[in-house]
């Protein structure tokens, strides 16, 4: 009973250490760099292995070899290089050290080939939008809805003509037309003539005897 109760503990023990060693295998440098105590053999090889296009991560190593921490020889050649390369991708602090030791002090010149290079490539993507959009332009735009034509309501209304009133007829003028002559007999006198009125005529004669006059029509 005494051997095989040890048995599971040995392997539980194993199991442990396994998975010590499958966590270490398993951590980031960004883990170990955030973790670890700085300046640690271990915090300074995080560093390196992130230390290329890094300014902070390339002075961190510059400033390992300098500390001579374990692992990064303390030699004066190693610690200004990485100095001068932190200092070229923009790193204050190591343009600070160079300073320090006396060394002269490089422009941002990787810092700013990086960024042009970052702009160039955003350009290129543009660019590729632009000619894919050229190359498939998007469908003709919906019509929009006509609008709505306002009513427009027209009075009726009712032709009447003018009435012409007709012009009221003149009475044609009188006209006396004589037929005879006036023949005189003696005393007697007598005097016909013809008068017309609207169209109707008519022979009216006067007779006079002894200056007494009468008129008669037919």
């Amino acid at each position: 009973m005494t051997r095989f109760s040890g048995l599971p503990r040995h392997r539980f023990a194993a199991v442990l250490i396994m998975a010590a060693l499958l966590g270490a295998c398993q951590a980031t440098p960004q883990l170990t760099l955030a973790s670890s105590p700085a300046y640690s053999p271990e915090w300074c090889a995080a560093a390196k292995s992130l230390a290329p296009n890094s300014g902070s991560n390339l002075f961190a190593t510059g400033r390992c070899h300098e500390l001579g921490i374990a692992g990064f020889p303390k030699e004066e050649n190693l610690y200004l290089f990485y100095y001068t390369q932190g200092a070229r991708w923009g790193s204050l602090q190591a343009a600070e050290a160079l300073a320090r030791l006396g060394q002269p002090v490089p422009d941002a010149d990787l810092q700013a080939e990086a960024r042009d290079r970052a702009d160039q490539r955003r350009a290129d993507a543009a660019m590729a939008a632009a000619i894919r959009g050229s190359v498939n332009p998007p469908g003709p735009p919906r019509p929009s809805p006509l609008p709505m034509t306002p009513t427009v309501r027209i009075p009726t209304t009712t032709f009447q003509p003018t009435r012409i009133q007709p012009t009221p007829m003149r009475p044609a003028p009188s006209m006396t037309i004589p037929t005879q002559s006036t023949q005189q007999q003696g005393r007697t006198t007598t005097q016909s003539r013809r008068e017309c009125t609207n169209g109707v005529c008519k022979t009216v004669t006067t007779t006079c005897i002894n200056g007494s006059c009468t008129t008669t029509s037919q």
